[in-house]
């Protein structure tokens, strides 16, 4: 398991440092805008996105295997009376924890990448089989990289590689923040959209 209760003690989780307006803004507004549903924020840390969304009509599971980032994920969603399911577990076994199938969007803002291989494959094995057809999988990951400081992130042919043929790749968008430290902008963090593909065995 990657240093991820570690980082979150010492309060450093740059995967977190987006603007949560300009991440959801794309699929929740306009035209083609998402109709609230069912989202699974894998390794959800300390809550920031699940209670964004819960607070926007959507019935939010948030997974995470830190203790301190979920205890802070719970008060965040307290203070702010939203209403998310938190469950403590490790996602490379997100197919075993018993939630049930059907959630309409997925997300994992910088977990899957951080993971050993057997975890990765576990992971992305359970959001395919909780996944509806046709769902709408977000990602945020860095490039591939040796810092210290970074998961050890994924390259995006990797990442289809890794997906398998159950997703769609919709749509790549480059991470512009700048607040983010020189380390982690040359990381060239990036979001990627996908599609679940409809009739594709988990």
């Amino acid at each position: 398991m990657p240093p991820y209760k570690l980082m979150y003690r010492f309060g450093f989780a740059p995967w977190e440092w987006r603007d949560l307006d300009e991440t959801w803004r794309p699929l929740l507004e306009g035209e083609t805008a998402l109709a609230p549903g069912r989202a699974l924020d894998i390794g959800c840390g300390r809550g920031r996105d699940a209670v964004y969304l819960a607070k926007r009509g959507w019935k939010v599971t948030g997974v995470e295997f830190a203790e301190e980032a979920l205890a802070k994920a719970r008060e965040h969603a307290a203070g702010e009376g939203a209403e998310v399911q938190w469950v403590q577990a490790d996602v490379g076994r997100l197919g075993q924890l018993g939630l049930e199938p059907g959630y309409d969007l997925v997300y994992d803002f910088g977990c899957i990448q951080g993971l050993p291989e057997a975890g990765r494959q576990g992971a992305v094995s359970g959001l395919t089989q909780l996944a509806s057809p046709g769902a709408v999988l977000l990602m945020f990951a860095f490039q591939p990289n040796r810092h210290p400081m970074l998961p050890r992130g994924i390259e995006q042919s990797e990442l289809i590689a890794l997906l398998g043929g159950g997703w769609n790749l919709e749509q790549t968008r480059p991470v512009v923040e700048p607040h983010l430290p020189g380390f982690a902008q040359k990381a060239k963090p990036t979001v990627y959209l996908l599609s679940r593909r409809d009739g594709v065995a988990a």
